[in-house]
Parts: structure tokens; sequence; C-alpha cells
């Protein structure tokens, strides 16, 4: 059940940093945004995906996360330590902490952003357990 679970939560967070990063360079259907959101300029890309904080570490955060995802799939196959999967989302998990603040303090509604920040607790969870009872 663990292993679903982590899956699940692996691929929802792919799936919302590819939608983000794309988002970055091109338009996304307002749905996918959220309701005030999508009213804003280019269905809210360029509030959400194309500002300052979408680069807090000098390229899109959504290629960071896209990147993270996709190690975190390949330590899962290779059988890496869960400690090490852990450590892995704790930088994931403080840029959800700060970017999740910024669009409750903006009062921005996101639905890809928070599909992105809840799988990455979600796998920070899931690993932290799986480390600590070994």
């Amino acid at each position: 059940m663990n292993d679903v679970f982590v899956w699940a939560a692996l691929a929802a967070g792919a799936a919302a940093a590819s939608a983000a990063l794309y988002g970055h360079y091109l338009v996304l259907p307002a749905w996918l945004t959220g309701p005030e959101v999508c009213l804003m300029e280019d269905g809210g890309c360029a509030v959400l995906f194309r500002n300052p904080r979408s680069r807090l570490l000098g390229v899109p955060n959504a290629l960071l996360g896209v990147a993270l995802y996709i190690l975190l799939g390949i330590g899962l196959i290779l059988h890496w330590p869960s400690a090490l999967l852990f450590v892995m989302t704790i930088p994931a998990v403080a840029m959800s902490v700060f970017l999740g603040r910024s669009l409750i303090v903006n009062g921005l509604q996101c639905r890809i952003c928070w599909t992105g920040h809840v799988a990455n607790v979600a796998l920070a969870v899931a690993f932290g357990v799986r480390a600590f009872a070994q």
C-alpha cells in the first residue's frame, strides 16, 4: 500500500511540475491554475510561473521539481536507501512552505502549485516513515 501511495504522489508531483514548467514558457489552459488566477494575464501564468519567485535558484523551480521526481523514481526502482530519498525531499518541502505561504499571503489560488506542494509533503512523510522504521 505504501508503494502505491508513493508512486501516486510521485506521479501527481511530476504532473504538477511538468504543467508548471509548461506555464513558465507557454500559456496554460486557465482551468489548471484557479478561478481568480484564470482572469489574470496569460491565464495566470505570468503571475505564477514567470515571476522572480518562479526561479528561486536561477532555474525554473518547476524544472527542479521535474528533476527531483525523476531522481526519486530512479531511486525507488534502484532501491536507494529511504533515508537518502527522504533527505532529497527536504529542500522541496522547504520551497513548498515558502512558495505556499506566498500564495496564501497574496491571495492566489493555483491548483498546479498546491498539487506539487502536497506531493512534496506526502513524499517526505512517506520516505521519512520508511527511513525511521528501518
